[in-house]
């Protein structure tokens, strides 16, 4: 399967970075109105849309390719490190050596980049 974005392949790999790197921040804002009563429930409410639209595109990848997701989300979301990461692919019984990891790396991010929601997405209630 090839994937190829209407933006070169670096920009794509950039912004799909860029928009799995902004969980940890659409977290905090959705923790922010279970702690106090006086955060802005619009701002909860995005934060869990955001929240959301990152695990479906997750979720997406992983109807593909497992592999993928796993660096997704174990990267990007949770963080880890690479060989960290190598070792969750490990527990699932995928073997992938740290010189192909970022080649695979690269070609989850390229995958969700045509997941990702565009710029044109409007939030409906």
């Amino acid at each position: 399967m090839s994937i190829i974005p209407t933006i070169d392949q670096k920009s794509a790999c950039k912004e799909t970075k860029d928009y799995f790197k902004q969980f940890e921040d659409w977290q905090l804002l959705y923790d922010r109105r279970l702690i106090s009563d006086r955060a802005n429930p619009d701002e909860h409410f995005s934060a869990k849309y955001e929240l959301t639209e990152r695990k479906a595109v997750i979720k997406a990848v992983e109807q593909i390719d497992l592999a993928s997701a796993i660096i997704l989300e174990c990267r990007f979301i949770k963080k880890y490190s690479t060989q960290r990461t190598i070792e969750q692919l490990a527990s699932h019984d995928i073997t992938i050596t740290v010189g192909n990891f970022y080649h695979r790396q690269k070609k989850a991010l390229l995958m969700a980049y045509e997941f990702m929601p565009k710029s044109n997405t409007k939030i409906v209630k």
